[in-house]
């Protein structure tokens, strides 16, 4: 049987993996595809750093800016697509380049997802009422008394509100469903590459990067997104610097205070991607420079 393969280049926000994926791809026949759940929506272009649209016009990107604001992408919804755009990539005798730092995707590429069951409406609308009623706090407490392996960050609303959901609705915490994972892809190689990165140089790197956002119309590009009025709840309204220049646009912070607050919340956020790296023991098991 055929053994397919696709180059995965993975790392911490501002480390250079959109650079490197467009320097293999000048060398290969490839298509750049996205791992990064903030970049899949179609509203913001600058405040997530997606590739310009002069990168898009000289290699083939898929998955970036293709979704409304007003959707989430799940796991089990962005695994079916790129199932669908590597082999699409394979069939057309390309190099599949997935590029991003969101770990529950790839984790999800590596290990597979499991058959976890339609939760009912009922249970769903019952867990958003206990909500209503006592906080997120209240059913992570819950989820941690019935799993002392719970990895769910306790800020993480919507991982929350849905590891709550399957526990209710299957009688089984998510951690005992992945125990059954199925690859989406069989006999598919991944050439992991963890893209090479100095701590301090990418804090330097993210900062100067959030002021050419604002200087290149980030600010512009938030009060659009505001215009739409999405649910605050949204994945896309918790991108980092939406909620800050949101302040700022209502006269609650200067913009030096709401660039300031974005800038550490990337560095935290950065902070908490080398954790997620450490601590799933994610490894490189390919270099760049075999590609280059």
């Amino acid at each position: 049987m055929i053994n397919k393969k696709a180059l995965v280049i993975f790392g911490p926000t501002a480390s250079g993996k959109s650079s490197a994926a467009n320097k293999i791809a000048e060398k290969h026949a490839a298509t750049i595809i996205n791992a990064d759940s903030i970049q899949v929506y179609q509203d913001l272009r600058l405040i997530t750093s997606r590739p310009s649209i002069e990168d898009e016009n000289k290699v083939d990107h898929r998955l970036y800016g293709f979704l409304r604001g007003d959707e989430n992408c799940t796991l089990s919804k962005w695994l079916n697509l790129v199932k669908k755009e590597i082999n699409l990539s394979l069939d057309n005798n390309k190099l599949p380049i997935i590029v991003g730092g969101t770990g529950m995707y790839l984790k999800g590429l590596i290990d597979g997802i499991s058959s976890i069951p339609k939760i009912p409406n009922s249970v769903i609308e019952e867990t958003k009422h206990i909500i209503s009623q006592n906080g997120h706090d209240f059913i992570y407490k819950i989820l941690a008394e019935k799993n002392q392996n719970l990895k769910i960050n306790p800020s993480d609303t919507q991982r929350i509100q849905r590891a709550y959901n399957v526990f209710i609705g299957t009688g089984k915490t998510i951690e005992e469903w992945n125990l059954k994972n199925k690859k989406i892809i069989q006999n598919l190689t991944l050439d992991i590459v963890i893209q090479e990165f100095d701590r301090s140089e990418i804090y330097r790197s993210c900062e100067k990067r959030f002021d050419q956002m604002i200087e290149c119309g980030g600010i512009e590009e938030i009060e659009r997104l505001l215009e739409k009025k999405y649910d605050p709840n949204l994945s896309i309204m918790k991108a980092i610097g939406v909620r800050e220049i949101s302040k700022y646009l209502n006269n609650e912070l200067s913009l030096q205070e709401a660039s300031d607050l974005a800038k550490q919340k990337t560095r935290n956020y950065i902070k908490r991607q080398i954790t997620w790296i450490k601590g799933n023991n994610i490894t490189q098991n390919s270099s760049i420079k075999k590609y280059i």
